[in-house]
């Protein structure tokens, strides 16, 4: 899958028979989390198939993790110092990530100036990359500030909350037929955006927002205060903003100590198995959104995830943006491939392979075909539905289960494709 990748991108057909020396590519993902090293195995995964197919161009391909978790969350200061580091070390030519938007945030304008590519296999925050548009509440930063003018060095291969968080919210309304939702954010970055944007799209279907609350991790421990309020405010349902190491998931185990039984949604923060495991005792029925098509439903992907598992044989090895982060690591590597030969044979600078990547059309991976815009964006619009149930072989699911109870996984139920809107 790699070759063809790369062949099909004009990277170059693998090994020339000789070792030019090593490249390196890194990862800025909070691998603390199940979600991060998960997302961080499609990675090496990929970098592992490339130079045991000879590597490219007479390079073989270094890959190194660097873990953006500070107290068991992402930090978007750890972040900046992963990609200081990178920075510092002139094989790294570009990397994978980060996974969360906020940290995107704050890597960009250090990279940028360094023509350094960053291709996030998670990042939803629109406002990274474009001006959100009306009704949707305006960015409170601009993609433009976050480059200082420089050339644009970022890109993502999954889609927007402009579009995910409108997902959750005609699915809630419309197939789970709940009109009357209260809203809870974890104050993030992508909390605040995605939950805005589910907002946006609940009261234009003609569904009722009770209340819309918010929370930081660092001074909130019992949401139950939250919950009836809601309650008493007439919600009908959960809607979620945040991740699972901001704790956003432990609200649906409070739920059932209130004895409040009624549907809980989120954005891809929740497709995890923290998440699963944090709503101990009241794990099923949690419906989440995931910003790209799942690719345990792309035939032509099941090769490569068969082989993915058993090169990861473990339980959690395999999650929600792993296939993405493969893509990802491929679009890097075949970029690289077209900067080599830009450069003659030799090693590439970092503008080479940013000037390249820029470029990337038609680029063929495991969960489609890849267009980016001029801001790095993906042509694909796909945003997938799951819900937490009860599976007799966890094979058959997403592969997102929990480790308490490794038989209730997130199962995909039916996706919205944006772009045939």
């Amino acid at each position: 899958m790699a070759l063809m990748v790369a062949f099909a991108c004009g990277g170059g057909g693998g090994g020339t028979g000789g070792n030019k020396g090593t490249i390196k590519i890194g990862s800025d993902l909070p691998v603390c989390t199940t979600g991060g090293q998960s997302t961080a195995n499609g990675v090496k995964f990929a970098v592992d198939q490339k130079n045991a197919a000879g590597g490219l161009n007479g390079y073989t391909f270094s890959y190194q993790s660097f873990d953006d978790c500070r107290q068991g969350a992402y930090s978007a200061d750890a972040g900046v110092e992963n990609v200081q580091t990178m920075l510092g070390d002139p094989k790294f030519l570009g990397m994978i990530g980060p996974y969360n938007s906020a940290v995107a945030k704050a890597e960009i304008p250090i990279s940028s100036p360094q023509h350094f590519v960053m291709i996030s296999p998670s990042n939803t925050n629109p406002c990274l990359t474009k001006e959100v548009a009306p009704p949707q509440a305006p960015c409170t930063y601009h993609a433009a500030d976050l480059r200082s003018g420089n050339a644009n060095n970022y890109w993502r291969v999954v889609t927007t909350d402009d579009y995910q968080g409108p997902a959750m919210a005609d699915y809630m309304y419309k197939t789970l037929n709940v009109h009357n939702v209260g809203v809870l954010d974890d104050s993030t970055v992508f909390g605040v955006g995605i939950s805005g944007a589910f907002e946006t799209e609940f009261k234009t279907l003609g569904g009722t927002i009770a209340k819309h609350s918010e929370y930081q991790k660092a001074t909130t421990s019992d949401w139950k205060s939250i919950l009836l309020a809601f309650k008493n405010a007439g919600a009908l349902g959960v809607y979620v903003g945040g991740t699972d190491d901001q704790n956003i998931c432990i609200p649906r185990k409070q739920m059932k100590d209130l004895g409040w039984d009624v549907p809980f949604g989120g954005g891809d923060g929740i497709e995890t198995t923290d998440c699963i495991d944090q709503a101990s005792g009241n794990e099923l029925n949690i419906n989440a959104t995931s910003a790209g098509a799942d690719a345990t439903q792309i035939p032509g992907a099941k090769s490569t995830i068969d082989a993915f598992r058993k090169a990861f044989p473990g339980a959690n090895d395999f999650g929600g943006y792993t296939m993405q982060a493969y893509d990802a690591a491929n679009a890097l590597m075949a970029a690289i491939g077209r900067a080599i030969n830009d450069a003659g044979g030799n090693t590439p600078t970092r503008e080479q392979v940013r000037s390249e990547m820029a470029k990337t059309k038609g680029f063929v991976g495991v969960i489609g075909t890849y267009d980016f815009d001029q801001n790095g964006d993906t042509n694909l619009k796909i945003v997938s539905i799951y819900v937490v149930q009860s599976v007799t072989d966890p094979a058959n699911s997403t592969g997102v289960c929990g480790k308490a109870q490794t038989k209730l996984c997130f199962v995909w139920k039916t996706q919205f494709d944006f772009a045939k809107k």
